[in-house]
């Protein structure tokens, strides 16, 4: 009986296999609508520069207590991916009424134009995945390119580049436009690099004109102040929160920059002032990019 599947979890790949034509990118796990069992499915790039006809792999699935729950070769066949197509994402390499923790996939033999090709000798490369953008800079950014998907801080590294979306481009790809969610590289950075700075310097026009109102009306002081009343930022905030009845401006140290997560959690519309200083200190001067090239 055929039943629909819903989108449990989805994960990256955290590696990329250095000079190899086929290049791993997620695994997804899928649940039935009827018999509530877990599809586990695997999507691959072919990254080369010749058709993928066929491609091996060996899979090991594991639950929340490291067991293995199944352990096995599968087998893509008559493929025609083409260079830079994704593919996997329609067939269920494992199904499983035992709820799926984690994944480990071995890429073993790929056929190319039906010659075989020795997979298990490339050397896998470990990946920092990208940054997640604060809620109120990704909406901006994917209202400004139409692009949904943009949700990460675009990166280069020495093996390649991440777009926005959190794709992986190797080099060995040798593309400048994302296979994945279609953003061109060059475009996104500029689009984000322009949202920084906008963000950057409406930050600081709020900050002069909330210290121009505090000189104005706080009475000179009787006695020496104190340690805390002489930070103009704390004596801005008082008076700002004594005019606007809004909360006090969180101390220095609440803006320090956030560790980067996989996943994605949008932000409250009240919080856009908090993430706007965030993103300033993230990236000074709207400059997010350490590559000079670009």
């Amino acid at each position: 009986m055929d039943q629909n599947f819903t989108l449990m979890a989805q994960s990256r790949a955290n590696y990329y296999t250095a000079g190899s034509p086929v290049q791993f990118v997620r695994v997804e796990l899928l649940k039935g609508d009827m018999t509530g069992e877990v599809a586990v499915c695997l999507t691959f790039k072919n990254v080369g520069t010749e058709p993928l006809t066929g491609l091996v792999v060996h899979f090991k699935c594991k639950d929340a207590a490291g067991q293995v729950l199944c352990e096995d070769d599968f087998y893509y066949e008559q493929l025609n991916a083409q260079p830079g197509a994704v593919f996997g994402s329609d067939d269920a390499v494992y199904v499983s009424d035992t709820p799926v923790s984690s994944v480990e996939v071995e890429q073993d033999r790929a056929f190319l134009n039906g010659r075989g090709v020795d997979l298990r000798s490339y050397k896998r490369v470990r990946l920092n995945l990208p940054r997640v953008l604060p809620g109120s800079i990704a909406k901006t950014l994917q209202q400004r390119t139409g692009n949904a998907q943009l949700t990460c801080v675009p990166q280069d590294n020495e093996y390649g580049w991440f777009c926005a979306c959190g794709a992986f481009h190797p080099n060995e790809e040798n593309t400048t436009v994302c296979s994945e969610c279609g953003g061109d590289r060059a475009s996104i950075k500029a689009t984000l690099t322009s949202i920084l700075e906008e963000a950057r310097q409406a930050v600081e026009r709020q900050q002069q004109e909330v210290n121009s109102v505090a000189s104005s009306v706080a009475p000179q002081p009787q006695v020496q102040p104190t340690p805390a009343a002489s930070d103009p930022r704390a004596t801005a905030a008082a008076v700002q929160a004594a005019i606007t009845g809004q909360q006090e401006i969180p101390p220095q140290q609440a803006y320090e920059p956030e560790q980067a997560t996989a996943a994605f959690e949008p932000q409250s519309e009240d919080d856009e002032d908090e993430e706007a200083e965030r993103v300033r200190r993230y990236a000074p001067k709207g400059r997010l990019f350490d590559d000079e090239d670009d």
